[in-house]
């Protein structure tokens, strides 16, 4: 005779999320109070000008597109990362931008020619963008036309 088969274990009600994700919400609530007090700091208790605030808000903005464009390249998660990467490249373009033309230190000429640059490297990042989201895609059809062998 064969012995019975034990019962089956009894489903948990809600199963605990795992030490990977715990760790990761951990870091991304590590970053958001860095990013904010780094932003607030320049905001709020940094005492510079305006149009400086505007520019140290740029080159972070910057930053941490950059950033965030690393973490996306090594993760290929485009939930979060990606998002946020073109967030804060938006934020430090329009900060580089409002600082050029809030600037009354500057002559025309000089803001002319600093939104001209400005201009041109927008334009190379969005080039950029445009072409990587192509090679994406002819890699996405690549791969849905490879047959699965069973």
């Amino acid at each position: 005779m064969q012995p019975a088969a034990p019962p089956p274990a009894p489903a948990p009600a809600i199963a605990a999320p795992k030490l990977s994700s715990l760790a990761l919400y951990a870091i991304a609530a590590i970053a958001i109070i860095a990013i904010a007090a780094i932003f607030g700091f320049i905001l709020f208790a940094s005492g510079l000008s305006f149009t400086s605030q505007l520019w140290w808000m740029g080159l972070c903005g910057l930053i941490f597109a950059l950033l965030f464009y690393m973490v996306y390249a090594s993760t290929h998660n485009r939930t979060i990362t990606f998002p946020l990467a073109g967030a804060f490249f938006v934020i430090g373009v329009g900060s580089f931008y409002g600082s050029i033309f809030v600037d009354a230190n500057q002559g025309d000429l000089g803001k002319l020619a600093l939104s001209v640059i400005l201009s041109i490297f927008v334009v190379i990042v969005l080039a950029t963008i445009f072409y990587m989201s192509r090679q994406s895609e002819r890699d996405a059809i690549r791969k849905s036309q490879r047959k699965v062998t069973p």
